[in-house]
């Protein structure tokens, strides 16, 4: 027999996640992963698999980066992969900027630690039903690229905003 309180704890925990889950209806993927502790290296690919059930809707994807204060530039290189169910393959590097001119951090930062996630493609269309494959890999001239401590993925429903009359 189980403690109450264990049992307790199990209970909370699967709340807390349906909460969060609930919470953002429009998420169809969010998946972020480490980096090890000595560095991004270039062969360290980040892979994301995501299911796309619905071709009829326009989808929000988002990179997600989380790194220290001690990271040592603006933005960070990166090139995405995307294999779609049908075996094509797209690549594109894209800069993805961190912080203003003068140094202030974009995202949310608390303790030693920023995290932003940057949209890199608004209403895109999946034209196949299936799973799509991305690879994210940094694409900076400094190899293993420290303080970058998780890199992931967000795609979400494109949600259309509604016209408004001021009636």
């Amino acid at each position: 027999m189980m403690p109450f309180r264990t049992l307790l704890f199990f209970i909370l925990i699967l709340v807390i996640g349906t909460l969060n889950t609930a919470c953002d209806p429009s998420r169809v993927f969010d998946e972020n992963k480490y980096i090890k502790a000595d560095g991004w290296d270039y062969a360290d690919a980040k892979t994301f698999e995501v299911q796309i059930t619905d071709t009829t809707l326009h989808y929000n994807v988002a990179i997600n980066v989380r790194h220290s204060f001690q990271f040592e530039w603006r933005n960070v290189y990166v090139t995405i992969g995307t294999f779609f169910p049908d075996s094509q393959k797209i690549e594109k590097r894209v800069n993805l900027q961190l912080s203003e001119p003068d140094g202030e951090w974009f995202g949310r930062c608390m303790g030693d630690n920023c995290f932003i996630s940057i949209p890199i493609q608004q209403n895109a269309i999946f034209p196949k039903k299936g799973k799509y494959t991305f690879t994210i890999k940094q694409d900076m001239r400094t190899n293993p690229l420290p303080n970058i401590k998780f890199v992931g993925l967000r795609v979400e429903k494109a949600i259309a905003k509604q016209a408004t009359t001021g009636q």
